[in-house]
């Protein structure tokens, strides 16, 4: 007689077959529909770009709804002095199938020029549990300079030199570019790209691609629209208010919205972790 098949057919979660941006590009109607703009709230008042901001978004996932909110994203420009800059950047990650938080602190000083091009910067990353504890072999510590094209760094006290063309900049650079762009067509700025303060990506450009009228609760939003496109990297759109302050960011499956409350959202995810972990344990 035939071995019966008991196995239970894995079924699809509802939210998969719901979500809509797995049927189209991301994209600000698409982040809109999946509800991840719930609540935001354009913020108000006169903006200097070229002057000292702080800003803070909230970092959105595509995916299981109950897990879009993957951690914050600050980043902090000083107001140039002798021509450079200080940019710093501090992001946490939730990493939810541990869980845990990747964070990451850089303190970067730029050239005060039109790609905010690094000179030197000082990077510290680590994973941590929800406890606050860090994971073994988890840190990174990183210096580094950048003379004439060549970048010297020491990481965990290891000595690299590499070339990068010039010019370049970085990612976490390019928030701050975008902001400072003329809101019209130009020529599209070319570069080489530092990726994460480690990955060099050659032929990159950025250029200015839509104004556009962004319906959002209830009021109609100016925004104007840059796209960054190049060798080995996925094409990433910024989306600036008329007073250049960057208020949207996606590329692929994730985006970075402008959120001041994000770390708020930070703890009450951590909350969330720790009262599951819990309930697990009781079980």
């Amino acid at each position: 007689m035939a071995k019966q098949n008991t196995k239970k057919k894995k079924q699809k979660q509802p939210w998969r077959r719901k979500d809509p941006t797995r049927s189209k590009p991301l994209s600000l109607d698409a982040l809109k529909e999946y509800g991840a703009l719930e609540g935001f709230e354009p913020p108000e008042g006169d903006f200097d770009p070229t002057g000292a901001w702080d800003h803070l978004y909230r970092f959105w996932l595509v995916g299981n709804p109950w897990q879009q909110y993957r951690g914050f994203f600050q980043v902090t420009r000083s107001a140039p002095a002798e021509g450079s800059l200080k940019l710093c950047v501090n992001r946490s990650i939730l990493l939810s199938q541990h869980p845990a938080f990747h964070n990451t602190e850089i303190q970067m000083t730029c050239a005060a020029d039109a790609l905010c091009t690094p000179r030197s910067w000082e990077l510290k990353a680590e994973t941590r549990d929800i406890h606050g504890k860090p994971f073994d072999e988890s840190r990174v510590e990183e210096s580094a300079s950048v003379h004439g094209g060549t970048i010297t760094t020491k990481r965990n006290g290891r000595d690299l030199t590499r070339t990068i063309p010039t010019p370049f900049t970085s990612d976490f650079s390019l928030l701050d570019v975008v902001q400072r762009l003329p809101k019209g067509d130009t020529k599209p700025i070319e570069f080489a790209l530092l990726q994460e303060m480690d990955e060099i990506k050659e032929d990159q450009s950025l250029s200015y691609r839509e104004k556009l009228d962004f319906e959002i609760g209830g009021r109609t939003l100016p925004l104007h629209c840059y796209q960054q496109i190049g060798r080995g990297l996925l094409p990433y759109r910024y989306y600036v208010d008329d007073h250049g302050r960057l208020l949207f960011a996606f590329s692929a499956v994730r985006a970075y919205i402008y959120d001041p409350k994000a770390r708020q959202q930070q703890r009450k995810s951590v909350d969330w972790l720790i009262t599951k972990e819990k309930r697990r344990r009781k079980k």
